[in-house]
């Protein structure tokens, strides 16, 4: 190693190339290195969405929904299949594990489907199958509504959507799927007047055959000659909808002598409003590998193009994630900045040296322009986790310079050596002991970047962005810093006016006698060997004790909740409720809303639609959700948790609501994660988990910190049960099944052909009752039922009466479940989770039913069981790395405590600063742990040097503290300083790292302070055991 550093400092020119270069690739990737918010977290998910026109949920769920899941059971690397059956619509989601490549998913889902789909029933539509990936979360939702004179009604304004709008969207660079949603498809009725049918002896089925018949290209074939070749085809579509009504029905009857054909849309089961106007919603995705902000920016540059093509249109922004991912970046690189300034700052009153710092700023770009490059390069990105790491680095880069750099001033001016002999020797001093304190540190993070499941893909990043700051700054430190040293440094060690008073103020008055008060503090107990035991036995024990009575009364989060302005409210109207009455429920929630100050957007949907999974997928059309946009928290004086509850008690006054839950954006760090506090029932009969359901709810509204309670369904569905009189049927030969299909074609309708558009998707002709005449059952009792002996009224054969049924029907791995959801402000997950586990004990399950806790308490407690295992394998190998570095087995066990030391620390600051534990927090004790060994290594590495000169023990010890208290403190408070923005959280949802920050902060300023007596004490008691194994005087030094 001393002859590398010979050659570079007599030949710098190779080694200065490489570092210009790197930091101009730097300089590039700073530039096109993609940004983001947050890394993307969820599981892949595999949706099967299927259609089962006019079938309750309850039909939906036996034939429909249970044979797809017991087929998806069988894939492998599956967590869960899920499933939610409503009205017509079969949703089944198979969640796999983070080892699941996506795409293998939606394959085997497909291979699956295949072999179920002829069991099941044979008037479902073919079953779609959709991934869900953090993609299906839509980057915009822009809100387009018609002008006021531009006589468009919302079906016209979804046409034009779904076509013209969507193709040219389609078409635009980064933007990866358009999806549209806000009900009013636009299609054709074919109203039947069965009265009329009746008359003219004109059946349904003849009505059906006509427009099929009728409405239809067909080819014929060639026409082949040796002057050339013609195609041959039938021409019957119909271009304008006046042609439909001409279609013979029968000899004599045209269509429109028995049915009016006009313009309209499907039954609304769904609705949008975009900034509290009801419209039509477009949401923009990327690609799977794609970024948001290059597809938000592609959009928006072609926007005013939209606007000038479609001028009898309103475009509006309704959802974006740009300002979130701008501002949140925008926030942490201004803290970088501020942490860097603060940094220098305390590296200049440790070491009281200006041109020390210059030689020390100079290595700050060159290593983050550096990482910045390799990062891009890697295909990294800029989110708050890796631009925390970047944050977090900035302490520990400067401190591998500094020491290099102190070590040379101390050759220089201490031993009398030339300049750059000082600049050789202080560097092959200290590379040792700097490249121990990296790697130490990298061995730490490095089972992180391995360890699996959702810990691995949040913190990961963060891992491996360390690890390259580490390395190259241990680069930069022992290549830069020698080079420049010799031609900055003063040629003499006088000071300037301001380096004298910060000297004589702060180094002598403060550093230096912190050095001899902890000289003369460790001097007595390294005299006797039961003092020693007694001392390391007490520091064990009051860690024992810390740990005991602190850390479970901070209570633990797997990711603490963040204020980044947006807020999420989900609500339900009762039962049975109408589209219609849902969505003035809805335009009164807004009200309520827009009566907020800073309120900037709001994206709020009803129900949901087959196939648009970016909107919501499996909601009834009672369920609203929103999302609303307010300033951000560095511009209004309440914090957005003040807002929600606020919020909420006016929400709730609104009345028709079963429920209002209002909460902040990432309330739940998963997707699949529907509440912080998720109960799960199970058991067959809906009627008993319904009742049990409700006890529960009941218990967890007591539950302190809980802010509100729901349920998954709710058994208070009317549905009307009609009941054929099989005698009756059977007489004119007719099933109970032929009278019902027959009712059910008028009712629910039957698409009978296709309108052709030119460049456009189809509209579907359908024939269907007018909804007047289809919205009571009373209504249908004349309808004529063909039967052999002629036409008989409905009446005749049916009777019906009213029956309550769930609202919808919720599956869990084949189990029939119903989930009780709480949800939170800011009180920590296992806080509640233990209020309700012991309120549970107060509810009687009869057999064959139980509860599950589905809530964050499940994905918590696998993330802590990786993390404990991450600390004890970093541990291990830092162990086993630091033996052959030191020679030694029981130097890196001296070097090893301070690691309990700086958790002290860690549990005490996150107590002050009322912070939980959580994922975040555990990462920095991990962080803590690989930076604190780093003061140890500095005293012991001295400790050995000096032995190695033959130093007796006990004087070696203490000019260990006395040469090295200065560089530890600096190391300390340097690395501390730079976490301060993460910890108080200067940036937009920095709040979800801010405990990593807290954690290491107060573990390495109480570690440290207590690492410069203890590890001593440790170090002079192993060395007496040492002796006393060898039979050698301990008490001789």
């Amino acid at each position: 190693m001393g002859k590398i550093v010979d050659y570079y400092l007599r030949k710098p020119h190779g080694v200065l190339a490489v570092l210009l270069f790197f930091s101009l690739l730097g300089i590039v990737g700073f530039k096109e290195i993609p940004r983001k918010f947050f890394p993307d977290a969820n599981r892949p998910q595999v949706a099967v969405v299927t259609l089962y026109p006019g079938a309750s949920a309850e039909d939906v769920a036996s034939h429909v929904t249970r044979p797809i899941e017991e087929r998806l059971m069988s894939i492998s690397l599956l967590r869960q299949v899920r499933s939610t059956s409503k009205d017509g619509v079969s949703v089944v989601v198979a969640e796999f594990e983070y080892q699941k490549g996506i795409s293998a998913a939606q394959t085997e889902v497909s291979n699956q489907l295949s072999r179920v789909i002829p069991l099941l029933p044979k008037g479902i539509l073919p079953p779609q199958v959709y991934k869900i990936t953090d993609a299906t979360k839509p980057v915009m939702i822009i809100s387009v509504y018609p002008k006021e004179g531009s006589n468009l009604t919302l079906s016209q304004v979804r046409q034009i959507a779904e076509n013209q709008i969507k193709d040219r969207l389609l078409r635009l660079p980064h933007v990866s799927d358009v999806e549209v949603f806000g009900g009013f498809k636009r299609v054709i009725e074919v109203n039947p007047d069965y009265l009329k049918m009746a008359n003219l002896k004109v059946s349904l089925g003849q009505l059906l055959e006509a427009i099929r018949g009728n409405n239809i290209n067909a080819p014929a074939g060639f026409l082949i000659n040796k002057d050339g070749m013609l195609t041959l085809k039938l021409k019957g579509e119909a271009e304008r909808i006046e042609e439909l009504k001409e279609i013979t029905v029968k000899p004599g009857v045209k269509l429109k002598d028995v049915a009016k054909v006009r313009w309209g849309h499907e039954d609304n089961l769904s609705a949008y409003h975009g900034n509290g106007k009801r419209t039509i919603g477009i949401s923009i995705l990327r690609s799977e590998k794609g970024y948001e902000l290059p597809t938000i920016n592609s959009v928006m540059a072609y926007l005013p193009k939209l606007k000038k093509e479609f001028p009898q249109l309103n475009f509006e922004i309704a959802d974006t994630q740009k300002w979130l991912i701008e501002l949140s970046n925008k926030n942490m690189l201004e803290s970088l900045r501020d942490a860097i300034i603060m940094t220098l700052l305390v590296i200049f009153i440790f070491l009281a040296n200006l041109r020390m710092l210059i030689v020390s700023f100079f290595s700050i770009p060159v290593t983050y322009l550096i990482t910045i490059g390799l990062m891009w390069l890697l295909g990294f990105n800029f989110n708050i986790v890796t631009l925390t790491a970047v944050i977090l680095a900035l302490g520990m880069l400067t401190d591998d310079a500094v020491v290099v750099l102190e070590n040379i001033e101390r050759h220089y001016f201490e031993l009398g050596k030339d300049i750059w002999q000082a600049a050789r020797d202080g560097t092959k001093e200290v590379m040792l002991a700097v490249l121990s304190g990296t790697y130490t540190t990298v061995f730490m993070l490095l089972p992180i970047a391995f360890i699996g499941g959702y810990v691995q893909h949040i913190l990961r990043p963060l891992s491996l962005t360390l690890i390259i700051a580490l390395v190259v700054s241990y680069f930069v430190a022992v290549t830069l810093i020698p080079i420049v040293a010799p031609y900055i440094l003063k040629k003499t060690p006088d000071k300037n006016w301001l380096e004298r008073k910060i000297y004589d103020y702060f180094v002598k008055a403060v550093v230096y006698r912190l050095r001899d008060f902890y000289t003369s503090l460790t001097e007595p107990f390294l005299k006797r060997f039961w003092i020693k035991l007694i001392t390391v036995v007490l520091g064990f024990v009051l860690f024992g004790i810390t740990m005991k009575n602190v850390i479970p009364v901070l209570g633990r989060d797997l990711m603490p909740p963040m204020d980044t302005g947006i807020v999420i409210v989900r609500a339900e109207t009762e039962a049975n409720t109408s589209l219609e009455k849902t969505e003035k429920t809805l335009t009164e929630m807004e009200k309520v809303l827009y009566s907020f100050p800073g309120v900037i957007r709001v994206s709020s949907t009803i129900g949901s639609e087959p196939g648009v999974l970016s909107f919501g997928s499996g909601k009834t059309p009672q369920q609203i959700e929103m999302k609303i946009q307010f300033v951000d928290r560095f511009h209004r004086k309440e914090s957005i948790w003040e807002i929600e509850r606020r919020l909420q008690e006016k929400l709730l006054k609104i009345p028709r609501l079963k429920y209002v839950n209002v909460m902040d954006f990432g309330a739940t760090p998963l997707s699949s994660i529907k509440a912080t506090v998720d109960e799960m029932l199970y058991g067959e009969d809906p009627k008993i988990l319904n009742t049990l359901g409700e006890k529960l709810e009941n218990l967890m509204q007591r539950v302190k910190g809980l802010t509100s309670t729901s349920r998954s369904w709710y058994y208070d569905k009317r549905e009307l049960l009609i009941k054929v009189d099989g005698e009756k049927a059977a007489h004119y030969g007719l099933t109970p099944l032929q009278v019902v299909g027959y009712l059910g074609n008028f009712v629910k309708g039957v698409n009978a052909s296709l309108f052709t558009v030119p460049n456009q998707n189809g509209l579907l002709i359908k024939v269907i009752l007018p909804r007047n005449e289809r919205d009571f059952l009373q209504k249908l009792n004349l309808l004529p039922i063909p039967t052999k002996r002629g036409e008989v009224p409905l009446s005749y054969f049916i009777e019906s009466e009213n029956h309550l049924t769930q609202s919808r029907i919720t599956h869990q791995n084949l189990l029939n479940t119903l989930d009780v959801y709480g949800y939170r402000s800011t009180a920590p997950t296992t806080f509640l989770q233990m209020q309700v586990n012991r309120l549970e004990r107060n509810l009687e399950l009869p057999p064959g039913y139980g509860i599950s806790h589905e809530g964050e308490i499940k994905q918590m407690r696998e993330s802590f069981k990786r993390l404990i295992g991450s600390l004890a394998i970093g541990i291990l190998i830092l162990y086993f790395s630091l033996v052959p570095a030191f020679e030694s087995f029981t130097y890196p066990i001296s070097i090893l405590a301070a690691i309990p030391l700086a958790l002290m620390g860690a549990a005490i600051s996150m107590l002050i600063a009322h912070k939980p534990q959580c994922m975040p927090s555990f990462m920095g004790m991990i962080l803590l742990a690989g930076i604190i060994v780093k003061n140890s290594i500095l005293l012991i590495d001295f400790f050995k040097w000096d032995r190695d000169k033959g130093t007796p023990v006990k004087e070696a010890i203490l000019n260990s503290i006395k040469v090295r208290t200065r560089p530890v403190l600096m190391t300390a408070f340097g690395t501390a300083v730079g976490m301060i923005p993460i910890a108080l959280g200067w940036a937009l949802g920095l709040e979800r790292l801010a405990p990593l920050a807290v954690v290491a902060i107060g573990g390495l300023i109480l570690g440290t302070f207590l690492t410069l007596f203890f590890v001593p004490v440790l170090l002079s008691l192993i060395e007496d055991i040492k002796n006393w194994l060898r039979g050698v005087d301990t008490q001789r030094g």
